[in-house]
């Protein structure tokens, strides 16, 4: 973080309730879609369905694709759940 957005903030997590302002960032690619840096704030959600259900879980992100969002987070809290994803 440089200087400037240190003192942007003056040591509150919330600068000002009436105007928008942003950390600078750096750029890095999530597939094909650039998070950070100048780009838009990107709309994100996590999967909700138990991971081992696979149909579930895909149609899940597609209704969360379809709806606009860019980024869908599925959680693998184990191995089993991380080789369903496989």
């Amino acid at each position: 973080m440089d200087a400037e957005a240190i003192k942007a903030l003056k040591g509150r997590y919330c600068n000002s309730l009436t105007e928008y302002s942003r950390f600078k960032t750096r750029e890095v690619l999530i597939g094909d879609v650039p998070l950070g840096g100048n780009n838009p704030i990107r709309i994100q959600s996590m999967t909700t369905t138990n991971t081992l259900e696979s149909i579930g879980t895909v149609e899940q992100n597609i209704r969360m694709i379809e709806t606009g969002i860019e980024y869908v987070r599925i959680t693998a809290p184990s191995i089993k759940e991380a080789q369903n994803l496989a």
